[in-house]
């Protein structure tokens, strides 16, 4: 998009309306599918003739005069394209007031109730990413399934797991099951991803946002924003935790956690099982190593629209790689760190065709994004109730 400042005489680039094209097909604007989706309570119509107008204004863009092309560069510039799909989702006055009803349970519980949050955690994740897992299931044009793979739905699955077993031990008085050894690694582990990388996700994930009406946007919130919520209970209200809670959560190793290993705060990999932030790095790369693994051996060209051979593929599966190379990673890491063009990084978003040095940077900066998450925000959050508090105010705000 090029302005000139003397005139303001607006062109348009045609990388630029190609990537704003990408973009409308990522977050699945589908004319047709979206006026026929029944689902949608007649929002989906809306999101057909956004989409459909886009598209018509970009097609015909060279036969624009000046005021309607300021306009299109307005709405290439501006209007976010997922806010327009995910507001078509669902939208109706039952969804909607449940949606907030549940907003101000879980605000009222936090402060009012603070030794019964782990529970409502628990119930609504058993409920949420099941519902949710449905919709990615079907989701077209490329099935969703496997970003349950990804990261922070991996550190849900645990929590909700642990508390779970946990709590039904607990509930047929077979607590002693599991050792207080165990129990404190458990903790220490996910305190650090908690209080650190799932933290900072809130802030830095674009799709964490709230839109009470839609669940698929609300779980996204809820796997973010929930489990440093119940690790704030654990750790500012362990007492009165342990006292609703004596069979289940045991808590007697609270003065004895350090965030730090004796050590320092720099030590290798798989040492320093002594605190937090060693128990959290070992469950990181519990999934990282997996993962990456998995990407390697088969992820990696499953969206591929073009085989090696350059005939046409039919692909069926999408993965969070992919979908966070498509929403303009790709376009960056072209630029700063591989020397290629924008052109050539829209090529490569369009056809899903992604190389392992574009994965193995991808995988680095998670790493590093992690590591950094556990230092910066985890440890202020462990040190200090204020600033664990106003955290959690501050990326629910």
């Amino acid at each position: 998009m090029v302005a000139s400042t003397r005139d303001k005489q607006f062109t348009l680039n045609e990388d630029d309306i190609h990537e704003s094209l990408l973009k409308l097909q990522n977050f699945d604007f589908d004319p047709v599918k979206d006026r026929d989706d029944s689902r949608y309570a007649g929002g989906g119509e809306t999101a057909a003739l956004v989409a459909s107008k886009f598209k018509a204004a970009v097609n015909s863009i060279k036969d624009y005069k000046k005021g309607e092309a300021e306009t299109i560069r307005r709405v290439l510039d501006e209007i976010d394209m997922v806010s327009v799909k995910r507001m078509s989702e669902g939208f109706n006055e039952f969804n909607f007031s449940m949606g907030v009803f549940n907003c101000l349970f879980i605000t009222y519980m936090f402060g009012a109730h603070p030794e019964h949050l782990w529970l409502i955690y628990l119930v609504q994740g058993l409920y949420m990413i099941p519902r949710k897992f449905y919709n990615m299931w079907n989701a077209k044009p490329l099935n969703q399934a496997l970003y349950y793979l990804d990261f922070c739905w991996c550190m849900n699955f645990t929590g909700i797991f642990v508390i779970g077993l946990l709590a039904i031990l607990g509930l047929v008085h077979g607590d002693d099951r599991v050792s207080n050894v165990a129990r404190e690694s458990f903790y220490n582990a996910l305190l650090g991803v908690a209080c650190g990388t799932l933290m900072g996700a809130n802030i830095a994930l674009p799709f964490v946002a709230c839109l009470f009406h839609d669940v698929n946007t609300m779980t996204g919130l809820f796997i973010h924003l929930m489990p440093p919520m119940v690790m704030y209970t654990f750790i500012w209200h362990s007492d009165a935790v342990r006292s609703a809670w004596p069979g289940i959560f045991h808590l007697t190793y609270m003065d004895e956690i350090h965030y730090f290993p004796k050590s320092g705060p720099i030590f290798a990999p798989g040492s320093g099982l002594d605190s937090v932030v060693g128990n959290s790095v070992v469950l990181y790369l519990l999934w990282w190593i997996p993962y990456v693994c998995f990407m390697l051996l088969i992820g990696i060209d499953l969206p591929k629209k073009l085989k090696y051979d350059g005939t046409p593929n039919n692909p069926k599966w999408d993965t969070v790689f992919h979908s966070t190379m498509r929403q303009g990673v790709c376009i960056s890491i072209g630029r700063m760190l591989r020397g290629r063009s924008k052109r050539d990084s829209l090529k490569q978003m369009e056809e899903n065709d992604f190389d392992l040095i574009d994965f193995f940077i991808y995988m680095t900066f998670h790493m590093i994004a992690s590591v950094i998450a556990f230092y910066l925000i985890g440890y202020p959050c462990f040190k200090s109730q204020n600033f664990h508090l106003f955290m959690l105010v501050f990326v629910a705000w």
